[in-house]
């Protein structure tokens, strides 16, 4: 039900932000791990988006969400995100064998190392994920919307 409420506001930031205090809620209580795929998705997004904000795919990698490369991408195709889901696969693409580690340091390390090598692609996709145009609040309140029946 508070899922459904948060669908109703009127302004998609403010229920985006109700839905995703919802989930957080649940997994501070219980963990990642017992979200289910829609949650996650939510969760990914979220996580993509302030990362995104706040310094970009150096940022998303260097935090927490960046030991969720993959379920974000899931999220992203999930949400039909297209131009997003490219920019996060040839970001991953840099990485030996597409292998993100889940270790924070080891994926610091790993990327620091793709950083060195790859700064001006990696700015680029940055500009191209800001540039976009794609709306990944209201693509996600949309699939929200789709799959209330699993926000529980």
């Amino acid at each position: 039900m508070e899922i459904q409420a948060a669908l109703d506001v009127a302004d998609e930031t403010d229920s985006f932000l109700q839905i995703t205090d919802v989930i957080y809620d649940k997994e501070n209580d219980s963990g990642y791990k017992t979200l289910n795929e829609a949650e996650k998705t939510v969760f990914c997004i979220d996580q993509l988006l302030r990362e995104m904000e706040n310094g970009g795919f150096v940022q998303f990698i260097h935090h927490e969400a960046g030991a969720l490369t993959e379920d974000t991408l899931e999220a992203l195709e999930r949400i039909k995100a297209r131009v997003s889901y490219d920019l996060l696969d040839s970001l991953i693409d840099l990485f030996e064998n597409r292998d993100v580690p889940t270790d924070e340091d080891d994926r610091i390390n790993a990327f620091d190392h793709i950083e060195s090598e790859h700064a001006d692609e990696i700015a680029s996709l940055d500009d191209r994920f800001y540039d976009s145009g794609e709306n990944l609040v209201e693509m996600t309140l949309r699939y929200v919307q789709k799959n209330l029946r699993d926000f529980h």
